[in-house]
């Protein structure tokens, strides 16, 4: 490995200096940077796009950042893959990773209330329920031509998804759309969960307290009931990793992966 590191930095080197040679750096530089100005123009427009927060603690701030209980709590998220462990299972494992990432995506965004922070907060959300849907669809359905079809379906409504979460005019629909297909993991981990006797009720229960904090605090936003969001934060990630932790677990068990 110290051989191939070292010849790759070697042609790297060598690269560099070929163009110092040939061409002069200033006039590359200076190129690059009108070749890429629209395009940083654009980005940096992004930050100040105007769109609607929906989030109980900004809104007692009249929509002004930061939301400080929103922002810190998030780190919680992050955290719990690694006080309990990583899933062994590659998709749950996906989950996880996504997940960590979560909680410093929701930071940023929660505490700065950009656009490119509330697509990285949404972003994660929606590719930790991709790989935690399509691990239970894998677990649920023996064969093949079943996995794939209706894992044609959950891949086909996040690309989707995805795409029509990065239009402004769509924000608003977000938590709806969301619902829907969390609705559809959570069918799924009804089904599983039956199949292979996995205990599901009470970490299910921890997290939908969670989520009903958070519904009240948006209806019925007060100097109280605006810590709905930061308990969020705290009962969903510990009710739901619990539950893909036990899912992971059963998959160990197996004779042969259910994946493979």
């Amino acid at each position: 490995m110290t051989n191939i590191a070292g010849f790759f930095l070697i042609v790297l080197f060598t690269g560099i200096v070929s163009i110092d040679l040939l061409f002069d750096a200033s006039d590359i530089s200076s190129y690059t940077t009108d070749l890429l100005k629209p395009y940083t123009i654009q980005l940096n427009n992004h930050q100040n796009v105007e769109f609607e927060h929906n989030f109980c603690e900004s809104r007692l701030q009249n929509n002004t950042p930061p939301e400080r209980w929103n922002a810190y709590t998030s780190f919680i998220i992050s955290v719990v893959p690694f006080v309990y462990g990583f899933p062994k299972d590659p998709l749950f494992y996906n989950v996880a990773c996504m997940l960590s990432v979560n909680g410093f995506a929701s930071f940023h965004y929660h505490y700065y209330l950009t656009w490119i922070g509330k697509q990285g907060d949404e972003i994660s959300m929606i590719l930790a329920n991709y790989f935690g849907l399509w691990g239970l669809i894998s677990m649920y359905y023996k064969n093949i031509d079943q996995r794939n079809k209706f894992n044609r379906y959950n891949t086909g409504f996040m690309y989707l998804f995805l795409l029509g979460n990065t239009l402004i005019q769509y924000d608003p629909l977000f938590p709806s759309i969301f619902g829907v297909y969390v609705g559809g993991s959570l069918v799924m981990i009804y089904r599983v969960a039956n199949m292979y006797l996995i205990p599901y009720k009470k970490n299910l229960l921890i997290s939908f307290i969670g989520a009903s904090c958070w519904i009240a605090s948006e209806h019925f936003c007060n100097e109280h009931t605006k810590y709905g969001h930061p308990l969020w934060h705290l009962l969903f990630p510990f009710g739901f990793y619990k539950l893909i932790l036990d899912f992971d677990y059963v998959l160990e068990d197996l004779p042969t992966k259910i994946h493979s």
